[in-house]
């Protein structure tokens, strides 16, 4: 892959929000886990010049586990996360909008937030009794 110029660096990356629930019954039998994921990029130009530019992605993974047994009682997981990328001071609007248009762009930004996500998300599965080992780390 080439090297994407101007490349930002990843300067925050928060949790902004977790809920979940398993009050279903540990019976011990299997249970099938259905993720869904929501991607944002944006490209933020600050009023105040000497600011760069600053990208932000945004990522809402949700997932949704029933017993294979046919249960009533399903388990639900909600998170959102936030990453923010800085520019150099010299890079303008005008060079950055064109490229964050482009897959390879989104991608390059994304790839690198999507990993803290979901190692945030299946740690939360973990602590709420969730085997979530079967949830990829890396974009699917």
């Amino acid at each position: 892959m080439q090297t994407m110029n101007p490349r930002p660096a990843l300067t925050s990356f928060r949790a902004l929000a977790f809920h979940g629930e398993n009050r279903g019954e540990a019976d011990g039998s299997p249970w099938t886990l259905e993720l869904q994921q929501d991607i944002q990029l944006g490209l933020a130009v600050p009023a105040v010049q000497a600011a760069g530019l600053q990208a932000s992605v945004k990522i809402k993974l949700s997932a949704r586990a029933a017993s294979e047994k046919g249960g009533e009682e399903v388990a639900n997981f909600l998170g959102e996360y936030e990453a923010k990328f800085l520019y150099a001071p010299d890079v303008v609007e005008a060079t950055v909008t064109p490229l964050i248009e482009q897959d390879d762009y989104q991608y390059l930004l994304v790839a690198q937030a999507f990993p803290l996500a979901m190692t945030h998300f299946r740690r939360e599965l973990q602590a709420l009794g969730f085997d979530a080992r079967s949830l990829p780390l890396g974009l699917p």
